[in-house]
């Protein structure tokens, strides 16, 4: 598989991680959905398990942005560019954002939907991606955004992560490896804390409760530098088949587990979705460094499209489907209602694209630093500029 294949391959899977989180909410924001889960059918278990869409974020973000980090202490290199660094993920993401917000605000007046519109004096908190550290304004707004908070934050510690891997662990894997493993545990940690001790939904989205998820997708990203720096060819149909349905059972083994009583001690809450964030890390692996028909469906033009506007898709799906249900606009069957807001979404996300995304990223593109190649790496940079 090329490596734009490759990087088709990964929007590709963003795609479906976008549209995954849309269905779920269609799903969560109807009056008649089953609350208890003895009443819910096959459909309604897995519509609601579609919320790990959102892992499949954290583990891809992890991946794509740590290639270019792994690549520098695997050589031993200079480090990236910091500053670029910046200016890339500020465009890629604050512009779209505050249209987004400021789009909310519109909307809602225009409706007279008001359950999570936040005051003047707290659209600062939301202007600075800080709105997860404050019971008032948390899923406030536009509830999706609470992870772009996270992220954002995983976006400032990334480059101090890199240094620290380039101090610790230049030129060797394993050390690298290790590093990274121990932003696991640390995951691990603070969940059980977190269980022990009742610290709440704000310690529930912040930044260590999944450092370990992205950390997963970035040791997927060293063992994909680590092969390409060693010339290895990509992996056999058969083995990248084998990878992609490990991933696969994964993902489908926790979504399962969610769906029953079966607590296991708290463990279900300590392990903090890191089991479908393992299988989507393995998913990842296979589509970046493996080959054949197991993963090349997810460079299928339709997937590649949504996942090219996944982002305009993730932001606006929500605040389009509570707008058009205060105005009654939805339809009551679940199939109809689906596509509905899947249209409005898209609609919305291309626009997103043509009108902010993608000039915020030209002109990003334009700024004076290092080269690209040092910024985000040869093979990974047109992905990771999406990310």
């Amino acid at each position: 598989m090329s490596p734009a294949r490759r990087t088709d391959g990964l929007d590709g899977l963003r795609a479906l991680a976008a549209l995954a989180v849309l269905s779920f909410h269609v799903w969560l924001y109807r009056d008649n959905r089953p609350h208890l889960l003895a009443d819910r059918s096959a459909l309604d278990h897995t519509l609601l398990q579609m919320n790990l869409g959102l892992i499949c974020f954290f583990v891809l973000s992890g991946f794509l942005l740590y290639r270019a980090f792994a690549r520098a202490a695997l050589t031993g290199g200079p480090a990236v560019d910091a500053r670029r660094y910046a200016v890339r993920r500020a465009a890629r993401i604050v512009p779209a954002y505050y249209v987004c917000l400021a789009g909310c605000l519109v909307l809602f007046a225009l409706v007279g939907y008001d359950p999570i519109t936040p005051s003047a004096g707290q659209l600062p908190v939301f202007a600075l991606f800080a709105q997860n550290y404050s019971g008032a304004t948390l899923m406030q707004l536009n509830p999706v955004t609470w992870t772009l908070s996270v992220e954002a934050a995983f976006y400032v510690v990334l480059p101090l992560i890199g240094l620290l891997v380039l101090w610790l662990a230049r030129g060797g894997a394993r050390a690298q490896a290790l590093v990274l493993v121990g932003f696991i545990a640390l995951t691990i940690l603070w969940r059980a804390l977190e269980l022990r001790h009742g610290w709440g939904a704000i310690a529930d989205k912040t930044l260590p409760a999944y450092l370990g998820h992205f950390a997963l997708g970035m040791l997927a990203a060293l063992w994909v530098e680590h092969r390409r720096l060693g010339e290895r060819p990509p992996l056999s149909a058969a083995r990248t088949a084998l990878l992609a349905g490990t991933g696969t059972a994964l993902v489908i083994a926790l979504a399962t587990w969610h769906e029953t009583t079966l607590d296991l001690f708290g463990a279900r809450d300590i392990a903090a979705n890191l089991p479908a964030a393992v299988g989507f890390a393995l998913i990842v692996a296979a589509v970046a460094g493996g080959a054949g028909r197991s993963v090349s469906w997810l460079s299928a033009r339709p997937l590649v499209f949504v996942g090219v506007i996944s982002y305009g898709v993730y932001l606006w799906h929500l605040p389009l489907l509570l707008v058009a249900r205060e105005a009654g606009l939805l339809p009551h069957d679940l199939a109809p209602r689906m596509l509905t807001v899947l249209a409005l979404a898209l609609g919305a996300a291309w626009l997103s694209w043509v009108i902010v995304e993608r000039p915020a990223m030209r002109w990003a593109a334009r700024r004076p630093g290092r080269t690209a190649r040092v910024a985000a790496g040869p093979s990974a940079q047109p992905a990771a500029e999406r990310a």
